[in-house]
């Protein structure tokens, strides 16, 4: 283990930091909330940036971010830190480095680079938590960009489950202006997304993922059908990838993969709190046998957990 500086604080949130390169992970983990980092193990690559906040449980749920106002939000960040606190189980929080690599990119997709797979790293730092803590029973979780994130990070994780909201599915199909500020900042020396997709197709694109890899987790996928955009473009074409109508919803022949569509409010905004907690523990009880304990958001009244 490699604690480069003993004394380092996260004054944004109130955590000590922790930090190592990959060769020299540390065996055990605090048992109090702590900032993890995960050094780069070359130069120019992206940090690993991670909130823990563990919880004596067999239940460890790990939140993704959607979207970034840069401008009024900084990196790292940690979402839903306020909500998941009302559920009785372990929260890992991760951060899309993808952003460090430009001021103006609000979207990353947990993609990393073309010479970095970020969230293969993450999912190899998410299993070595959940040996470390105990846990036998992950979920990955997210909205929007963070449901991009959730549903690649799950796929490497057997045995996991994914909860999304709103997704996109597919980088390629959704709105241009983001598109190429990806590709400016994590691809410089790739042409197109198209192009990009066909070199990284399954990094890029969930529903090629879906398709040529192994069904070893499970998804709960709930769709706003007011937010047409979202609905016509990300999750009808990957329900119906997987056999399933997306107007009715249901499950695929095997169960593992359920979808949801549920009129919210217009357009595309993310999920109300009590209906992001209610699909996470409908989703553990479908999938895990067994509903999370979640206490009243009055009883973290006073609390530091930032605005979601």
């Amino acid at each position: 283990m490699t604690d480069h500086d003993p004394g380092a604080w996260d004054e944004a949130h109130n955590a000590p930091i922790l930090s190592w390169h990959p060769e020299s992970a540390p065996e055990q983990l605090p048992d109090h909330p702590v900032h993890l980092v995960v050094e780069p193990s070359e130069p120019g690559r992206l940090h690993g940036r991670m909130l823990y906040e563990p919880f004596d449980s067999g239940t460890l749920i790990v939140s993704l971010h959607g979207a970034l106002n840069r401008g009024r939000f900084k990196v790292p960040r940690f979402e839903w830190r306020r909500t998941l606190n009302q559920v009785q189980c372990a929260r890992l929080y991760l951060s899309d480095s993808t952003l460090e690599q430009s001021g103006s990119l609000e979207i990353g997709w947990y993609i990393g680079s073309a010479q970095q797979d970020l969230i293969s790293e993450y999912a190899e730092s998410v299993r070595a938590i959940a040996r470390n803590g105990g846990y036998t029973r992950v979920m990955c979780v997210g909205s929007s960009a963070g449901g991009f994130g959730a549903l690649a990070l799950s796929r490497q994780i057997a045995g996991s489950a994914a909860v999304v909201f709103s997704p996109q599915t597919s980088i390629a199909g959704y709105l241009p202006s983001h598109k190429r500020a990806l590709t400016a900042a994590a691809f410089k020396d790739r042409g197109s997304l198209n192009d990009i997709e066909a070199e990284f197709g399954e990094r890029v694109n969930m529903r090629k993922l879906y398709k040529a890899s192994a069904d070893t987790n499970y998804v709960r996928f709930v769709q706003n059908t007011r937010d047409r955009f979202h609905f016509e473009a990300h999750y009808a074409p990957f329900a119906l990838s997987l056999g399933v109508d997306p107007d009715t919803g249901g499950s695929t022949a095997d169960g593992r993969i359920s979808f949801h569509a549920e009129r919210q409010e217009e357009g595309h905004a993310p999920p109300s709190r009590g209906r992001f907690l209610k699909h996470i523990d409908d989703a553990h009880q479908q999938f895990f046998g067994t509903n999370l304990t979640i206490i009243p958001a009055e009883a973290l009244q006073g609390k530091d957990l930032g605005n979601r």
